[in-house]
């Protein structure tokens, strides 16, 4: 009997509980936080590159506006007849000229860059004397201080390899030269030909752009990811927490349900378990229950029934049997003769 009470009765298991509740939240707040740290990735990287398209745009008209507004008979006058400047303080050896054509051109370089914020537009063209890429104008000659390149200086001093190949192939051509580093910071470039009605490429325009401005909005856009981001994360988990709760609490009532009818109590509603206006599982799972326990109550009913009844044959039979060791007895039987023989007597008389 103890070995049996023993069997039916479930085993103890140690260990910390982790509810379903908090499995199911654990769940899910993995797999949201992977997929929103894809999205998070990809939004950056799209956005960036975006930007630097359209940036990019930007740059391209504004070079070709600016070659084109650019009077190349002008250009063409002042690079052959206005004559480098040296300058033992500057830097690189080279000042600025005193020269209206040069007042001019650098006059419109500022115009372009007070019309396209934080533009640094500069011409350039190839000297015919040495071959090689000399500065013409750049926009921070009218700028207070002045900064920026002086007058006829050579690029091969200033610019590395790649950036001349840029620069070059910009006398024929419209190009974009992508995110690069020189001594003044990062930037991304666009190169334009000067060319006279007769199509001769007299020189050309460069319009530098700092890269900042693109980690800026990568920087201003990250800030606004993570704050909605964020907020998307907590509701969505507190969702999860909410919906869990609703999909465990059915359980945690089939669970006491199941100990109650463990424990002999038969006559439960199973259906106030899982409530709901649609079939599903947990109605389905507490349907199997009821019947389970029907089942097993109506089994239980017919055991009892037959164990009583089994206990009344076995009482009755014990009876026979007491009542037959009674009067198979000798000393039963001559009792019974006696009491005969006195009947008899009595009779007689």
């Amino acid at each position: 009997m103890t070995d049996a009470a023993e069997s039916q009765t479930p085993k103890k298991r140690f260990g910390f509980k982790y509810p379903m509740r908090w499995k199911l939240l654990t769940a899910y707040a993995s797999a949201f936080t992977v997929v929103f740290v894809i999205i998070s990735i990809w939004v950056l990287q799209f956005t960036t590159s975006t930007a630097e398209q359209r940036l990019m745009r930007e740059l391209q008209s504004t070079a070709v506006g600016a070659a084109g507004i650019i009077d190349p008979e002008k250009f063409k006058e002042l690079v052959t007849t206005v004559p480098a400047v040296k300058d033992p303080a500057s830097d690189t050896g080279f000042g600025y000229p005193d020269s209206p054509l040069y007042d001019y051109l650098a006059q419109l370089h500022m115009d372009v860059h007070n019309i396209v914020e934080n533009s640094s537009p500069y011409s350039y063209y190839r000297d015919p004397a040495d071959g090689k890429l000399k500065s013409v104008a750049s926009y921070g000659y009218l700028a207070k201080p002045q900064f920026g390149i002086q007058y006829k200086v050579p690029f091969e001093s200033v610019f590395n390899q790649e950036t001349q190949d840029f620069m070059a192939q910009g006398l024929f051509e419209t190009v974009d030269q992508a995110v690069y580093t020189d001594p003044w910071g990062q930037w991304i470039s666009t190169y334009s030909p000067i060319k006279t009605k007769e199509g001769e490429v007299v020189g050309a325009i460069g319009v530098d752009y700092p890269y900042a401005y693109v980690n800026d909005t990568r920087s201003a856009l990250e800030q606004q990811i993570y704050i909605v981001l964020g907020v998307l994360y907590v509701i969505l988990l507190g969702l999860v927490l909410l919906l869990s709760t609703l999909v465990v609490r059915p359980v945690k009532r089939l669970t006491a349900a199941a100990r109650r009818i463990a424990d002999g109590e038969y006559d439960i509603d199973l259906r106030e378990i899982s409530r709901t206006r649609f079939t599903d599982e947990m109605f389905e799972l507490a349907e199997s229950f009821a019947v389970m326990a029907e089942k097993v109550a109506t089994r239980e009913r017919t055991l009892t029934q037959e164990v009583t009844r089994l206990k009344v044959e076995i009482d009755q039979s014990r009876r026979e049997e007491a009542v037959k060791e009674i009067t198979d007895n000798d000393d039963f039987a001559g009792l019974v003769e006696r009491a005969r023989a006195m009947r008899e007597r009595l009779r007689g008389k």
